[in-house]
Parts: C-alpha cells; structure tokens; sequence
C-alpha cells in the first residue's frame, strides 16, 4: 500500500481519495477478522455485513473522489450503494467489476437496517461472496488512486 501517498499531508483535515480507501481497507479488515472469528454469545452477522458495506462505500466514494467529484458531491450521494456503483460505471471503473452481491445488500444498507434492527425478515448475499467482490473493489480501486 502506498503509506506515503495517504499520509503525505500535514493534517489539514481533509479527505481525499487516499483517505477514503485507507479507512475502508479498515474496514474490510475487521470483517474478515470477524468473520473468521467464531461467535461467542451472540451472532455479529449484522456487524459483519454493515463493515462490508461501509468498506464498499467508502472505496466507491475514493474512486470517485479520483475521478473528479467533490466531497460535497459524494455526500449528496451519502449511503447508497447503487448509486455510489452506477456514478463509478458512467467513470468507467472496470469492465470486470462485479457489484451483484453489494447491489443485494444496498438496500439494506441505505435504509440503515444493518445498524438498528427491526423484526422483519431480510435477505442477506452470501457473506463469503459479498467479501471476494468488495476485495475485488479495493483491488481496481487501489490501482485506480495509487500509482507508485
């Protein structure tokens, strides 16, 4: 990873493409490592799909970001997922880009039912799949933003 590019400033408090993708990579990591980890008491399936979204947006928003939207833009857009994956196909992100299993939890992630539960049943995509394509992202996205 490109530590100098993202670290480079001194901390103006600013974001930019370099600071959206390190946070989601953040992001991915704890869901893996949760993932990899067996319950104890109770089952953090939620935990785990809510950090695969957010590690997707997060990478979605820093691709974009690199292609010339602002912040200010990005957070007009806020959490939606199927938006965030249709602005970053009209920017050409990759022909070889899945997005099936995060447009499967887009809704649920917009509407925020990742983070508050409600007694109503949900359907999920497959976590291992949701996993393969957000590392996928990060991947066309890292080669996007950093050119070392």
């Amino acid at each position: 990873m490109c530590y100098s590019k993202i670290f480079k400033t001194t901390g103006d408090r600013s974001e930019d493409e370099s600071t959206l993708f390190s946070l989601s990579t953040e992001f991915l990591e704890a869901a893996i490592t949760l993932q990899n980890t067996p319950p104890t008491k109770i089952n953090y399936r939620s935990v785990s799909y809510y950090l695969l979204g957010h590690a997707a947006e997060l990478s979605l928003k820093s691709f974009l970001f690199q292609q010339g939207l602002s912040s200010d833009d990005l957070k007009t857009i806020g959490h939606d997922l199927k938006r965030l994956i249709r602005k970053s196909k009209e920017k050409n992100i990759s022909k070889n880009a899945s997005f099936e299993q995060l447009n499967k939890l887009a809704k649920l992630y917009k509407r925020k039912e990742l983070e508050y539960r409600t007694k109503s049943l949900k359907s999920f995509p497959n976590i291992e799949d949701l996993i393969a394509e957000t590392k996928q992202l990060q991947a066309i996205v890292f080669d996007s933003i950093c050119q070392c």
